[in-house]
């Protein structure tokens, strides 16, 4: 019989008098409840199961059993609790199998005291039931319970015993591991594997513990680990400017890593990171390069953070180091007798020569095209279509047979895409008893390629996926050396195009490949680096035909007329004869937000639209009227929480089934999935691939099993996120939800070479920053049967009379120019 009674008490534990059957005894149980807030603790026990997750930044709590207390004076207690840890840490499927020791400070919350866990440490087991319960886990590879039995305890063989290493066995796998293959089933190959598994998982708890003890939250350690491996300590400790490379650490997120880990203010590494850094951030903002003194200021302000201001002398001599040593690389020239110095990165100024060189490459060779009635074709062409093309829309057919590289621009309405439907009609038909001709149609997204494909009714893929990505090359498999296979390449949204993606398509196109490249330079240039097609115009280089009769004006589109009133400077019309376009004014930033919610009823309601046919835009993402609140808002208005909704939370946005998202970066070997209607399991495809701009539909939030094209072993289930695009699923785990976010309201930028049936576009004063005619342009000119503007007459005015476009930083057009 078990009697417990309480004979006294101390300041952080409860003396308990135990009666059993056979004695008495007292024995000390420390309390964690006793200890006051703000005491320092370690623990000792196992994670019992997760209360909440935050996926952005690793933040968790998990319910944990104490096993053990050890104090500030450094003694050990034996305790029984189940309390919460809170913090950021990592917690693997090993948890529930490893103790833990855990140091952190007593906390409260909502009346109940909390762990706030500064480390958390995994304590290899001593006994051999620890060890096989370790081993067979799944942490190490190789090893089920009846081998991690064998190796720890040994087995009979015959009339034999083939003893196992006991308690040594750790010891062996990470010193001696070649002496594993005296046990069954176990090879030389084999002992590796289990050698080189328990040496990863060592060094990832290393890692993780040591980031911990700085501050870094557990997602961005792993990122770390999964880059450096074994090294990333060292690497932190000499240079942690090195995890600039990785994606998601900016500057400022490792100089905070640098400052905890005592590293110089003055280290050579951090006014080289600090550099390098400020010419990437300009890249975001469209420059290929800064200038000079540009670039040392602004690096400058960057360093001035830290109380020990860095001389001007420091800076200027690790900006001489990086050019010596070819990181940056700095192009001097003179112009009305001013010298400038332009400095890029070595990757940047390396892709805009190559592209340079790739263009004039492909304008010089000369068509092997010749053919007399190019002008009977066009004609048999219109015969077919019912209409007449105007005379500067034939010019560019006939373009196509004297030149290997021809730009098409114009504004929108005046028919860019019916006169590329005439070059392939009459391309086709002249090589039509040779069946030599091969072309290809791309757009830099999805929505653009799709679009192009409905209009032409000829196939067109992104060009990401014209270039293939390649998993044995991590590159494209389509590239210089190993040109494409077309005779004809038409790409249209040509505007978008950024200096790495025409990089990497002008190189993997063969000299002999007539390109044709369509665009409208009147919409925002792209949102990556470089201005492209208006660099190859304004360079003469490259033969182009502006196509100047505006051709849907004539059908009384209001679209179309206003969006081209917005570009020259003029208000929009609000009446005209096809009602597609009208301006709802509102002052208040608030009211916005319900008209707009207003304006998005009636289009579903009266119109017959569905929420996939509306986008609404804004200029921006944040402020009140952002896509941020606006998405929000939309969100709560067509796909509120519901019992039958699961959801899950990542950072401020909550996602749920029925949403509308969009994909944020390009992923190329993210695999495609598909979905059993009868099992509802999901099955990988061959191809893969997600890109920027992508909008899906999410399907399923759950424990989804995955299970790989050839194999019906579904893998561990876990909560993620399923995505039906276009053709195919996309699965999410909770670490990858930043790579996709609300898309009922989007940015302009995000919006190009898209198009939608019907869309609601914000103009407001709270966002004026943004506003300018290029901007309204390419909103209105997103819709294709509806437009909608909502906000100030004061701000639409803005819009139509700003011309100012930011200048690009590009010497794209001078280089076109040489030679």
């Amino acid at each position: 019989m078990l009697q417990i009674k309480v004979i006294g008490t101390s300041t952080y534990y409860t003396v308990l008098e135990v009666t059993v059957a056979t004695g008495q005894f007292q024995q000390q149980r420390w309390s964690f409840d006793s200890y006051p807030v703000g005491t320092a603790l370690s623990i000792i026990g196992r994670f019992d199961y997760k209360i909440y997750e935050n996926a952005d930044n690793g933040y968790k709590i998990y319910t944990f059993e104490i096993e053990r207390i050890i104090d500030e004076d450094g003694f050990e207690h034996e305790a029984q609790d189940l309390i919460s840890v809170t913090g950021y840490y990592e917690v693997n499927d090993h948890c529930a199998v490893l103790p833990c020791k855990i140091v952190g400070t007593v906390g409260v919350y909502k009346g109940e005291k909390q762990l706030k866990a500064d480390t958390v440490e995994f304590i290899e087991p001593a006994t051999d039931e620890g060890i096989i319960t370790f081993l067979s886990c799944g942490i190490i590879k190789g090893v089920g319970e009846k081998t991690a039995r064998n190796i720890v305890v040994g087995y009979k063989s015959g009339s034999s015993f083939v003893e196992g290493f006991g308690s040594n066995t750790l010891e062996i796998i990470k010193n001696e591991p070649l002496s594993l293959v005296k046990i069954k089933g176990i090879s030389a190959d084999k002992a590796r594997l289990i050698h080189d598994s328990y040496m990863e998982n060592m060094e990832y708890q290393n890692v993780m513990i040591f980031f911990q003890k700085f501050g870094v939250s557990s997602a961005k350690a792993m990122k770390i680990y999964n880059t450096f491996k074994g090294t990333a300590i060292a690497i932190a400790e000499q240079n942690p400017y090195m995890f600039t490379n990785i994606k998601g650490f900016g500057f400022r997120t490792c100089d905070e890593i640098a400052k905890k880990l005592g590293i110089d203010s003055h280290s050579i590494f951090r006014m080289e990171a600090a550099l390098k850094s400020v010419l990437e951030t300009a890249e975001t903002e469209g420059h290929c390069y800064l200038y000079r003194q540009q670039l040392l200021q602004a690096t400058s302000k960057a360093l001035s953070d830290n109380a020990d201001k860095i001389s001007e002398d420091e800076l200027d001599e690790a900006y001489k180091r990086m050019i010596k040593t070819g990181l940056l690389v700095n192009i001097t020239y003179t112009e009305n007798e001013d010298r400038y110095e332009a400095v890029y990165t070595r990757d940047m100024h390396k892709l805009e020569y190559e592209t340079a060189l790739a263009i004039k490459n492909i304008v010089r060779c000369q068509p092997d095209i010749s053919v007399a009635h190019v002008d009977k074709l066009i004609a048999e062409f219109e015969e077919l279509k019912g209409f007449e093309l105007e005379d500067m829309q034939k010019e560019s057919v006939r373009a196509v047979f004297e030149t290997n590289m021809l730009i098409l621009t114009g504004s929108a309405g005046s028919g860019k895409t019916t006169t590329v439907e005439c070059m392939i009609y009459v391309l086709q038909r002249v090589f039509e008893n040779r069946q030599e001709m091969s072309f290809m149609l791309a757009a830099p997204t999805g929505k653009a390629a799709k679009r192009l494909t409905e209009i032409t009714g000829f196939e067109a893929m992104t060009i990401h996926r014209l270039l293939q990505f390649s998993y044995e090359n991590k590159g494209f498999f389509y590239r210089q050396g190993n040109e494409l296979p077309y005779d004809l390449i038409v790409i249209d949204e040509s505007s978008m195009l950024s200096i790495d993606l025409a990089h990497a398509l002008f190189t993997a196109i063969s000299p002999g490949t007539t390109v044709v490249m369509i665009g409208d330079t009147q919409q925002l240039p792209s949102v990556g680096a470089g201005n492209v097609l208006d660099d190859m115009i304004k360079s003469g280089v490259i033969p182009t035909v502006k196509l100047n009769v505006i051709k849907r004006q004539a059908d009384g589109s209001g679209i179309i007329s206003n969006a081209n009133r917005i570009i020259n400077g003029e208000m929009p019309e609000i009446i005209n004869q096809n009602k597609d376009f009208f301006v709802i004014e509102e002052d208040d930033k608030y009211r916005v937000v319900k008209k707009t919610q207003e304006a998005l009823n009636r289009l579903m309601t009266a119109y017959n639209h569905t929420i996939d046919d509306i986008q609404i835009i804004c200029p921006q993402k944040s402020s009140e009227i952002g896509t941020y609140e606006l998405n929000k808002a939309i969100q709560e208005m067509v796909n509120p929480a519901a019992e039958n909704k699961q959801e899950i939370k990542r950072g401020n946005s909550v996602f749920r089934e029925g949403d509308k998202v969009i994909h944020l970066s390009n992923n190329y070997e993210t695999p495609h999935y598909r979905r059993e209607p009868d099992t509802g399991r999901y099955f990988a495809q061959e191809s893969c691939g997600i890109f920027n701009g992508d909008i899906g539909r999410i399907i399923e939030i759950s424990n989804i099993k995955e299970v790989e094209a050839e194999d019906e072993d579904a893998n561990t289930p876990e909560k993620k996120v399923a995505v039906q695009y276009d053709d195919f699923i996309i699965i999410y785990h909770i670490n990858e939800l930043e790579e996709i976010d609300l898309a009922y309201c989007l940015t302009v930028h995000k919006m190009q070479g898209s198009q939608c049936e019907a869309a609601i576009i914000l103009c407001h004063m709270r966002n004026y920053v943004m506003l300018n005619r290029n901007l309204g342009y390419t909103a209105v000119t997103r819709a294709k049967k509806m437009a909608c503007i909502i906000g100030q007459k004061k701000a639409i005015k803005l819009m139509v009379s700003n011309v100012k476009i930011n200048e690009r930083n590009s010497m794209l057009c001078d280089l076109l120019k040489i030679g």
